[in-house]
């Protein structure tokens, strides 16, 4: 029994500090790396994703989607203010239908010229600091309807009424119109320039829109004074 003597050896193991050693080597590149993203900040982090804009780039196609719809606008309302020339002489109406189309054509007046003076008077308050800016652009919001429906329905109600457009007042009043309408498609850019500025607006965003606003009275008061004295002649 002596002879049968059997050596047990026990199993190899890697020490604890020298595995503790092999798993902080292992785990320090990864923890490296996650400081390091972490501490990026997040424009920097963005930027290494989103690509850069070209030079010079300013969302200039949406400045020329912009001019191409105003481009497409004016040569529609002009195309609606040469057929109603046309056919403003070939209209006869009889008496009953044409005091209907002049309580129409006033009407019309009333809405669009007033939704105009209504909107002008805050952009003067607003120039003598006695408004602010949001109370005339929600004005404008606001009235952009009537104006549009007061100046259409002046067109197809004059058109009714038959003018003579071999008179040379009815011809400026008809230009008049055509101003009015060209005007206000500008007028809607400079009130989208005023509500994109960041604080207060530059000069000369106001200066291009006072203009047009001397602009749009001057023809709604030239449309309306020609009106009245055919009206009495």
């Amino acid at each position: 029994m002596s002879d049968l003597h059997v050596t047990v050896r026990p199993p190899s193991r890697v020490s604890a500090p020298t595995h503790r050693a092999r798993a902080s080597d292992t785990a320090r590149p990864a923890r490296r790396a996650t400081h390091r993203t972490h501490g990026t900040s997040p424009s920097r982090a963005v930027a290494a994703v989103a690509p850069t804009p070209a030079a010079g780039w300013r969302g200039g196609h949406r400045r020329a989607a912009g001019r191409i719809a105003i481009a497409v606008s004016i040569l529609t309302m002009s195309a609606g203010w040469l057929l109603a020339i046309l056919v403003a002489p070939h209209v006869a109406l009889s008496p009953s239908w044409r005091m209907a189309a002049l309580f129409c054509h006033l009407t019309c007046l009333v809405v669009g010229f007033g939704a105009v003076l209504t909107v002008d008077w805050f952009s003067l308050r607003w120039l003598l600091r006695r408004e602010p800016l949001g109370t005339v652009l929600n004005a404008a919001r606001g009235a952009h309807l009537l104006i549009w429906l007061g100046l259409v329905g002046l067109l197809a109600s004059g058109t009714a009424l038959g003018p003579d457009t071999s008179s040379g007042l009815v011809r400026v009043k008809l230009l008049a119109v055509l101003a009015v309408g060209i005007n206000g498609l500008f007028l809607g850019r400079v009130r989208d320039r005023l509500a994109a500025a960041d604080g207060r607006p530059p000069w000369s965003t106001v200066l291009v829109g006072v203009v047009a606003a001397t602009v749009s009275q001057v023809g709604w008061w030239t449309a309306t004074l020609i009106g009245f004295w055919n009206a009495n002649s």
